[in-house]
């Protein structure tokens, strides 16, 4: 309504600029036409300030109605102006020689039906002035004319009337349809706002971690996978790095879940920060994390970033109360020199950190294939381990142990020997390694003790009925299964009396008493010889070696070596010989390699001896032609009692 009243107002001012132009070719400027003209003048400004108010305050949007009504009065002061045109110029002849003035009024009002679209009070105010002024005029001239003229322009108000009023419903109900599409469609746009909405949420989720923010492993693998082939088009590098927490598992046990989660995305915004936005930080499993940057320097740049997290992160962490100062291991792994595809990068990256945590922690270490080799070695390990088992490939063989006094055979030591076909021979460390890895420590060690008993079947037939055997036994044996059960049922089988089967136990299993202590008390009670082996390179409780009545300390090869030359070495022997005697245990010394050391240590007092001075370990059936060999070569050992 407010936009085309400006057009009906220049419609106004042009219809007024041709009848007064005729008016005054005709009859002149007479004062009357002159007070018109200021009239009109004086109405249309102030309508055209009206308009400009209105538009400028959105008064229309605001008070519909109050606007409907200003602009209806404003029209209606217009229709007065021109309604007062046939009254202040009475010479007019609207009938005949001024027909025209007559033909532009009626033309004012059937303008202003057909433009005030929609508003038939603002048309009608308009209208009604000049439709009674033309009335009355003709009225007062009378004669047929006017009759006929007066019965006309009553039709043509009634038509104007209609074509008002239909305008208006035509106008309604468009108005009305454009509410309803206006509503329909911002109904629409706030659906799709909502929808949106909900997308970037749900978006957010599948991508992101929600402990840390960080992205998750999903979108980080996608990712990775996409970089990578960018990258082999470009010809350009990738670095992966991988974090791991060290100990995380303590930290929430010692914190609890939720300062655990705190302690998570401290971390994650530590890492964020250092990689900066060029690169992708992803958390991809509980205590794990990963970055992936991007250019021709990213191996050099992600040594530095490593470098500057493993430091930097070593800043303490508040949770609560209390601090933890948080421990960090890295593996590096770059595209294309050590993997052409994501799945190759991660693994080549995960072996690094592997070899880093093995390394000490709090290290970072780039891949090296002899990394993979020696994974792959301990996977193909852990594959055939337990058929070996099964089928006997892996056995004991045995190294003779002396006294050192009498030079008399008094025992053997079992230890694990394993030659595969293809790997050749695999050291005992990780033939354990791969049987605690796989869940075969207790068929393992069930193992050797069998190869130990059937060897000690054998030894009164060699001339040794009083010699034993030692097996290992690991710590982590005793958290896996009952050892004593696993021996007793052995000894019970080959009828062998357990004072003759020796188990050899390491200080680390004597320092946590909850978790071996009833076991080697049951092994104690149970009459099996009992040894501390590698003693000296602990922490034994002297409290604890009494407690459990060892029979025997084995001292570790590093500190016989060179001992009639080294003090300190020959210093800490004497003061484990002088423990051994106050506390009624014998001392066997292991690795004795020359005759020289073996001279000093019997001097020394040590009762027993073990190395490869006198035997390196053989298998069992090769016992036999080693006594006769030993004993032809020493003829005084084979007259000492064993």
């Amino acid at each position: 309504m407010l936009k085309n009243s400006k057009s009906i107002m220049l419609l106004n001012g042009a219809c007024a600029i041709t009848g007064t132009s005729l008016l005054a070719i005709k009859h002149g400027v007479p004062d009357e036409l002159v007070w018109w003209i200021v009239s009109f003048l004086v109405v249309s400004a102030a309508r055209m300030v009206l308009l400009r108010k209105l538009k400028r305050e959105g008064f229309a949007s605001a008070r519909p109605r109050a606007t409907i009504r200003l602009m209806a009065l404003s029209a209606f002061f217009q229709g007065m102006v021109w309604a007062l045109l046939p009254v202040f110029i009475r010479s007019l002849d609207l009938l005949s020689s001024d027909s025209a003035i007559t033909l532009l009024l009626t033309g004012l009002i059937c303008g202003a039906a057909i433009r005030q679209n929609g508003s038939s009070l603002v048309s009608f105010s308009f209208s009604a002035p000049i439709i009674i002024s033309l009335a009355w005029t003709f009225i007062t001239l009378g004669g047929y004319v006017g009759i006929i003229t007066t019965i006309e322009l009553t039709l043509l108000v009634a038509t104007v009337g209609h074509r008002m009023v239909d305008s208006e419903r035509r106008f309604l109900r468009i108005e009305v349809s454009k509410l309803e599409n206006e509503a329909v469609n911002r109904s629409l746009t706030l659906a799709n706002e909502d929808i949106r909405q909900k997308n970037l949420r749900l978006e957010t989720l599948a991508n992101g971690d929600p402990v840390t923010g960080l992205f998750n492993r999903i979108y980080f693998n996608g990712k990775m996978a996409g970089e990578i082939i960018t990258a082999g088009v470009n010809k350009q590098g990738l670095a992966l790095i991988l974090i791991d927490i060290d100990r995380f598992k303590l930290i929430n046990d010692a914190f609890g879940h939720r300062s655990g989660d705190q302690f998570l995305t401290i971390i994650g915004q530590r890492l964020r920060q250092a990689a900066g936005n060029s690169a992708i930080v992803s958390r991809i499993s509980a205590d794990e994390f990963a970055i992936l940057m991007r250019g021709d320097d990213a191996a050099a740049r992600s040594e530095a970033l490593t470098t500057r997290i493993l430091q930097d992160c070593r800043e303490p962490i508040f949770l609560g109360s209390k601090s933890t100062i948080p421990s960090l291991s890295s593996g590096l792994a770059y595209f294309p020199d050590h993997a052409n595809d994501a799945d190759s990068l991660f693994t080549a990256a995960s072996m690094a950190l592997m070899e880093a945590k093995q390394a000490g922690r709090r290290q970072w270490r780039i891949f090296n294939p002899r990394i993979r080799d020696r994974i792959d070695r301990q996977r193909r390990i852990e594959q055939d381990l337990e058929n070996a088992i099964r089928t006997g490939k892996v056995e004991a063989w045995f190294q003779p142990q002396l006294d050192l006094t009498t030079g008399a055979v008094v025992g053997f030591e079992a230890l694990a020997r394993w030659f595969h076909p293809e790997l050749g021979a695999v050291s005992p460390p990780e033939i354990f390694g791969a049987a605690h890895a796989i869940q075969l420590s207790e068929q393992l060690t069930a193992r050797i003790a069998e190869d130990a008993c059937r060897l000690l079947q054998k030894l009164p037939d060699l001339g040794l009925p009083e010699a034993t055997v030692a097996i290992n036994i690991s710590p982590r044996d005793f958290t896996l299964f009952a050892v004593s059960d696993m021996l007793d049922r052995m000894i019970e089988t080959y009828d062998l009396p357990p004072h003759r089967l020796e188990v050899e136990i390491t200080e680390e299993a004597m320092l946590d008493p909850e978790v071996a202590g009833e076991e080697l008390h049951k092994l104690e009670r149970a009459g099996y010889k009992l040894a501390v082996d590698d003693f000296g390179m602990g922490h034994t409780s002297l409290t604890y070696l009494i407690d459990l009545k060892i029979d025997r300390l084995k001292i570790d090869r590093s500190f016989v070596a060179d001992v009639a030359n080294n003090r300190t070495n020959h210093a800490l022997i004497a003061a484990m010989v002088s423990l051994g005697t106050a506390l009624n245990m014998e001392i066997l010394v292991e690795g004795v390699e020359t005759r020289e050391e073996l001279e000093t240590l019997r001097r020394m007092g040590c009762d027993i001896g073990q190395g490869y001075f006198f035997s390196r370990p053989i298998p069992a059936d090769m016992i036999t032609n080693w006594l006769t060999q030993f004993r032809n070569k020493n003829p005084q050992a084979s007259r000492a009692v064993a």
